[in-house]
This record gives structure tokens, sequence and C-alpha cells, in this order.
């Protein structure tokens, strides 16, 4: 991106005037403006103030990141599995805090820490207290809303685990900052879109909502429920997603529909129908072939909007982990040559994909 389109898309996206710019750097309105179009660079002195102001780097200003920035997320997306394979999570977070102390205004990394922080329980507070510091780094600086989101929903969940009262507190700031239900901007769309740029956004109402909904129904069930009525909510969770997904490859959206399957296979083997449990299994090993072909991953729901979307673990990952959940699960053991077929051959298909972007 050219430098004037640079400067432009900065300020737009901090809602400044080319007035309130000017005022800040020393400098006339009409510089600025002649900045935007292209007829004037700015001053080599003023770079810094620009990037103070925008809380960015120099260099993003130019895109010279994009000179090194692939090699190096390259680099370091191996030093991750690296340590991912070694078990080495606090290697994994320092990794994380250096990269983002690299790249402090690259927003998206934010998450990831954070829900490894959450997930593997690094709870000691100097770590947690990071997370928070860095929370409210986002809060103060990131222009992104749905990154802002995504950080505040990752830290709710970390600081209610906390046993520091004031941590847990800091939860409970964080729940309140995420929008509600209710008053969720997205569904004001159609008065500030409009053609497909209001299409995209209806769509991703869509996969959210039913994402939000199948979640809380899941939330639902308790271990002192009946197997037939914990049942009846997995599959009506299930369904939510079936309506959207429509037996197509859901890339992103796979894992969670085909848990709640694995979980419908899992009860029916207890309530004595392993008849009705195979079916959910065969279900889970055609889905998971889609993964497999080419073709078949090209093949989404017209309702299905993002299947690119990503968290700290891929699709990929998180079918793996559900295929080692399912061996190790009792109840499914009657199913395990199956599932340890399918198992082998994601596996492969995995280590081909990452010999395949190694290579490259």
């Amino acid at each position: 991106m050219e430098l004037k389109h640079k400067l432009k898309e900065l300020r737009t996206a901090r809602n400044m005037t080319q007035e309130a710019v000017a005022e800040h750097l020393g400098v006339s309105a009409q510089t600025v403006s002649k900045w935007e179009r292209g007829l004037l660079c700015p001053d080599i002195t003023l770079l810094p103030k620009i990037a103070l102001l925008f809380k960015c780097s120099i260099d993003s200003l130019f895109d010279m990141e994009l000179a090194w920035s692939i090699e190096h997320r390259r680099e370091f997306e191996e030093q991750i599995r690296t340590l991912h394979a070694q078990k080495d999570w606090e290697g994994v977070y320092r990794a994380w805090i250096r990269e983002i102390e690299l790249n402090p205004d690259h927003y998206g990394n934010y998450p990831d820490v954070m829900l490894h922080v959450y997930r593997k329980k690094l709870y000691k507070k100097e770590y947690v207290e990071k997370m928070i510091s860095l929370a409210e780094h986002a809060e103060k600086c990131c222009p992104d809303d749905d990154k802002r989101n995504e950080i505040y929903r990752i830290m709710l969940q970390l600081c209610a685990e906390s046993n520091d009262p004031a941590i847990k507190e800091k939860g409970k700031y964080y729940y309140k900052k995420l929008p509600s239900l209710r008053h969720s901007r997205e569904i004001y769309a159609k008065f500030v879109m409009e053609g497909e740029e209001y299409r995209r956004q209806l769509l991703k109402n869509i996969i959210y909502e039913i994402d939000g909904a199948e979640c809380a129904i899941r939330q639902l069930i308790t271990p002192e429920m009946s197997p037939e009525e914990q049942l009846f909510y997995y599959k009506k969770a299930a369904a939510l997603y079936e309506t959207v997904l429509d037996g197509k490859y859901a890339g992103f959206y796979d894992p969670p529909l085909l848990c709640d399957y694995a979980e419908i296979a899992t009860l029916y083997v207890r309530l004595g129908q392993p008849n009705m449990a195979e079916s959910y299994i065969e279900h889970i090993l055609e889905a998971l072939n889609k993964h497999l072909i080419d073709t078949e991953r090209k093949n989404t729901s017209k309702l299905l909007y993002a299947t690119s979307l990503r968290g700290a673990a891929t699709p990929e990952q998180l079918c793996q982990k559900l295929l080692q959940n399912m061996l190790n699960t009792p109840e499914l053991a009657q199913f395990k040559d199956q599932i340890s077929s399918m198992q082998k051959q994601y596996n492969n298909y995995i280590s081909q994909k990452e010999g395949t972007n190694d290579e490259k």
C-alpha cells in the first residue's frame, strides 16, 4: 500500500479529521491533505511523531514489514511447532511474548498467547498480569473491534480461573466490555452497509448466531442429567450446525459439530443402541474424509461464511485431537478399527500438507 493510502487509512480508522492530525503534528491541514493525495511526502523528522500518533511502527507506514514478515513468520511458527512437540508450554509462552514485544501493533497475536495461557493453565500471577497488561494495551490502541472483543472473550475466561479476587473482578470487567446479544451492532448493519458488503455481513451474522446458540445449548448439559436428556440437547446442538453446513466441508466449523456427533455416539452406546451410535461415527468419518480431498474442501455451504477463520489451533489440529479422544473413549471401543484407520489417513494427510508448506 502506498504511503498516501496508508496515512488516510490510519487516520480514518481512528475517526480523526485532517485538521486533528495536523494539530497533533504541528503542520497545516492542507499539508496533511497533500500527503493523502500523494502531492507531498512527510518530512523524515515527522515520521516518529506520525508512528506515535497512529500507534504503529515506522516500517509499517511504508509496508517495509512485508519484506521480512513472511520469512520471519515461517521461522516463528516452526519454533512454536517445535516447542509444542516438546510440550514446553512455558517456552511457547515466552516465544509469544517475544513476538508481541517485537510487533506490538500486531493485535492478532494477542489472543493466541492468551488462549495458550488459558488452555495450558499457566495461572501464575505474573503470567495472568502480563495478559491483563496486553489486554489493556489492546483496549486503548487496537482499532479493530472484532479483535478487541476476541481478547475480551478469552480474558474473561482466564480471569475467572484465578483465586485472586482482584483478577476475578477483572473477568467481570471484560464480560461487560463485550457487546450484548440484544444490542449487538451486527443487526443494524443495513443502516451502514449495502450491496455485497451487507450480504457478507448477513452471512457472518448467521454463522455467529448459530455458533453462539450451539455453544449455549451444550452448556445446558450437566453430568447429573440422564443419558436420554443429554442426548436430546446434543442432538439439538448438532442440528443447528447441520442447518448451515449442509453436509459440506466446514473448515473451522467442523470440529464443534463432530464433537457433538462423538458425544451422541457415546450416549447411544450407553443406551444400548450401537447401530445408532455407528451411524454417527460414520457421519464423523465422512466429514473428515472431506478434509483429505481438495475438491471437497472447495465445496462449502451457501450459508457458511468465513471457513478460513482461525483460532490458536487449526481445524486439522482440533480434528486430530477429536480422533484421539474417540480412541480413548471406552464406549467407542467397538469402532476402534474404523477410527484408527481414519486417524492414520488423517495424520498422513497433515504430514504431507506440512511437508508441502515447508517446501514452499
